[in-house]
């Protein structure tokens, strides 16, 4: 069987696969195909490979980065100890979920955009594009059923047909199902990783509905730490400018526009979130973390290729949006 020892030192040897600082600069000198042919030498060789007969440029690094995540959560999962594997499956749910709201939203605006376009190519998801596009809305939603969770995801949005109300239910609901598997385990770096994990969603989302002037009333069944103090004191703040500020006493994240605020939060969340990597040595939120990292890598990868697709040449304008480990 599998032990903690085992699998830790296997993501060790995957940790140390990550671009670092240096690989990044030397990306950002390169153009599109140059970095292709970079990744080929490394660990996305296969999928690089995989795709690279039919598609090029950021086609190609799109849907190589998407596949290369998909395979690194499966042989993580392969070589989890049986305890952590059912963490592992749950925790990366979040990417199950992201797709099924996707597929919803593209079947309800009735996009010519292919699916594989949109969606992570998870295994989970055991439909086709052509059973997709044969499935009506409302039988696409009766399959978001995840028989391993202790949350029953169908029964918190089978009596909804509002595509927000959807989004909004399995949100939370995965809210729920990562404080459940977090109660599970007896690693306190987890289970404050998850809260800041949902804290971070709360705030942002804080931040959003108070710009379009949403009460409290309106605001409470958007969030997930709805009895946190902190949660609680900005909802009581009604000057727009205050909450601003508070937010960044938060997190420690800085921005002009709600937009330049939004991502820095969302970096302070991954640079937090990174940090678990180095907590427990043999533990799970060595695993997690790792997969975080593996996250900002792709989301990373991704922003450096929209950015020179988009004529973006500029490289401390690209360099000061990368999350650097």
């Amino acid at each position: 069987m599998k032990d903690y020892p085992y699998m830790c030192a296997r993501v060790s040897a995957k940790k140390a696969k990550l671009y670092g600082e240096s690989e990044y600069d030397n990306l950002l000198k390169m153009q599109v195909n140059e970095i292709s042919r970079k990744m080929e030498e490394g660990d996305y060789s296969n999928e690089i490979n995989e795709f690279g007969s039919d598609f090029d440029g950021a086609n190609l690094i799109e849907r190589a980065i998407n596949l290369n995540l998909s395979n690194t959560l499966t042989h993580l999962v392969k070589i989890s100890s049986e305890d952590a594997k059912p963490i592992i499956t749950a925790y990366t749910r979040r990417f199950d979920i992201l797709n099924y709201k996707r597929i919803l939203r593209w079947k309800e605006s009735k996009s010519d955009e292919e699916l594989e376009n949109i969606i992570y190519p998870i295994d989970t998801i055991e439909l086709s594009s052509e059973e997709i596009e044969a499935l009506s809305f409302e039988e696409l939603k009766e399959r978001i059923v995840f028989e391993d969770s202790s949350v029953d995801y169908q029964a918190k949005i089978k009596d909804d047909e509002s595509l927000d109300e959807i989004e909004r239910k399995l949100d939370q609901a995965y809210a729920e199902d990562l404080r459940s598997l977090a109660s599970r385990t007896r690693s306190k770096e987890f289970k404050n990783f998850v809260e800041t994990e949902l804290l971070y969603r709360d705030l942002k989302i804080i931040l959003r509905l108070k710009k379009h002037g949403l009460d409290q009333s309106e605001i409470l069944p958007e969030l997930t730490c709805a009895d946190d103090k902190k949660v609680k004191d900005l909802l009581d703040l009604e000057n727009y400018g205050e909450v601003i500020e508070k937010v960044k006493e938060l997190t420690g994240a800085e921005g002009e526009t709600l937009e330049e605020l939004e991502h820095s939060i969302e970096q302070k969340r991954l640079t937090e979130a990174l940090k678990t990597m180095h907590r427990e040595p043999l533990g799970l939120s060595t695993v997690v973390g790792y997969i975080v990292a593996k996250e900002v890598e792709i989301e990373n990868l991704r922003m450096i290729v929209r950015a020179k697709e988009t004529g973006i040449q500029n490289r401390e304008t690209i360099r000061k949006n990368l999350v650097l480990m």
